[in-house]
């Protein structure tokens, strides 16, 4: 069973270690003319992080790493086609990613491996003085996550979370609007990771592949910050208000022995293997100000597509599902002088809020960002890691959210494993997300 390391115990092994900058200080560093960058992880997901990453201004691919020699080869080549020299191959094992993370040319490791890989990477890399992108989720435990805190602290080095669900038009829009005060106060977001995607836990041979070993054993919040990292900024944690605490909870396992019967036949050994997990896992989490979020991860029984934002707020409501909003004052169907209804409230499409506030990224770089998957958010999200070392300004997700988000995997683990037992969030920011301000609004700047 997970355990989490609460404040006084990090801070007992941080303390005679000597931490390289401030808790929550907004670490800054000195601009850049360009960022070297090297990449750990060049399957499906870290190939297209290295296509998007040398579309920025600014970025060289200096190293490629995987442990198959053909993935490292093929990625070389890519990177030579758009005109930049080829980058340097590591391909002799598990560990050679240690190698290249010693080269003193390299400002910048990216990781997409799989899950277990993406704590002890990252701290490695920050260890070796690195600036870190990882692929999500970051960590698995708690334990992991005050890890990836302390090196990155002691390192003074960023610790970014590669979350391109936060760069979509809609996300920024809403994210626009919150902080123009269209929305009035956000107070709940119901957000959720709903698909039918047993494809990513089966290989074609019917073997289970390392997303399907993952999960396989979870019965909390496996996957969380795709859906947690939206409400989080816009509820503004780590920033003014914090997560408190949450609770959760998960249903018995079935779809894994339905789906390996069906596509592989009963012969299978997942299609009667017992299975310690939870196919519906629903996470509630309560805020610090009062605030609320609920998350669900839902992607293994048949269902049609949906990826669901539902934000409530004081004065409106935004849905994805038909990016629709209801801004009181504004949208349709108002309230009359008496107090009494007119007609009844009515949404309205949040496009007709983009001439107004559209955010000053999408602005920028919309055009260019539509040629990326996720929405445009793939491209965002490069663009603005790169940004910010150029720039020497902050990142739009730093370690304190890194570590912050993450850790619902092991949280929520468990509380569902303990009858929803409420469990704490420790405070990584050791009480500075009190007057840490917002990150600001901004676009283009290189």
């Amino acid at each position: 069973m997970e355990q989490g390391i609460d404040r006084r115990q990090f801070m007992k092994v941080v303390a005679p270690l000597g931490v390289g900058l401030a808790a929550a200080a907004d670490l800054t560093t000195k601009p850049m003319s360009e960022v070297r960058v090297g990449f750990i992880g060049v399957g499906g997901r870290g190939s297209s992080l290295v296509q998007q990453f040398v579309r920025v201004k600014g970025c060289k691919v200096v190293a490629i790493c995987d442990i198959l020699p053909d993935r490292v080869a093929r990625m070389q080549r890519a990177v030579e086609q758009t005109g930049q020299p080829k980058p340097v191959g590591y391909d002799h094992g598990e560990t050679d990613y240690l190698r290249m993370c010693d080269r003193g040319d390299m400002d910048l490791v990216v990781i997409a491996t799989p899950w277990e890989l993406h704590a002890p990477m990252s701290v490695a890399s920050l260890n070796r003085g690195k600036h870190v992108g990882t692929e999500t989720p970051p960590a698995q435990t708690v334990e992991q996550c005050w890890q990836m805190l302390e090196a990155a602290e002691k390192a003074g080095k960023h610790c970014m979370l590669l979350e391109n669900y936060l760069y979509t038009r809609e996300i920024m829009c809403v994210t626009n609007m919150l902080r123009h005060g269209l929305f009035g106060e956000p107070m709940h977001v119901y957000a959720g990771y709903q698909k039918e995607a047993l494809y990513y836990s089966f290989n074609a041979d019917g073997t289970l592949t390392f997303a399907g070993e993952g999960s396989g054993k979870s019965r909390g919040n496996w996957y969380p910050c795709h859906f947690a990292g939206p409400p989080a900024q816009w509820f503004d944690i780590n920033r003014g208000d914090y997560f408190d605490y949450l609770v959760s909870m998960g249903t018995d396992a079935r779809a894994y022995n339905i789906y390996a019967k069906e596509i592989f036949g009963p012969n299978n050994p997942y299609a009667t293997k017992k299975f310690d997990m939870a196919d519906i896992s629903n996470t509630m989490i309560r805020t610090k100000n009062g605030h609320s979020l609920h998350l669900i991860t839902d992607q293994k029984l048949p269902r049609p597509y949906r990826h669901l934002y539902a934000l409530m707020a004081t004065n409106g409501l935004f849905e994805n599902q038909d990016s629709r909003v209801h801004i009181h004052g504004r949208s349709p169907g108002e309230w009359t002088v008496a107090g009494k209804r007119q007609v009844a409230r009515e949404f309205e499409p949040l496009s007709n809020y983009y001439r107004e506030f559209e955010h000053p990224l999408w602005r920028d770089l919309g055009e260019r960002a539509k040629t990326s998957g996720h929405g445009g958010g793939d491209y965002l999200c490069c663009y603005r890691v790169i940004e910010a070392l150029i720039t020497g300004t902050y990142p739009d997700v730093d370690v304190y959210d890194t570590v912050t988000w993450s850790s619902i995997v092991g949280l929520s683990e468990k509380s569902s494993r303990n009858r929803s037992m409420p469990m704490d969030f420790p405070d990584f920011t050791r009480g500075q997300w009190k007057t840490r301000k917002p990150l600001p609004i901004r676009g283009m700047t290189i």
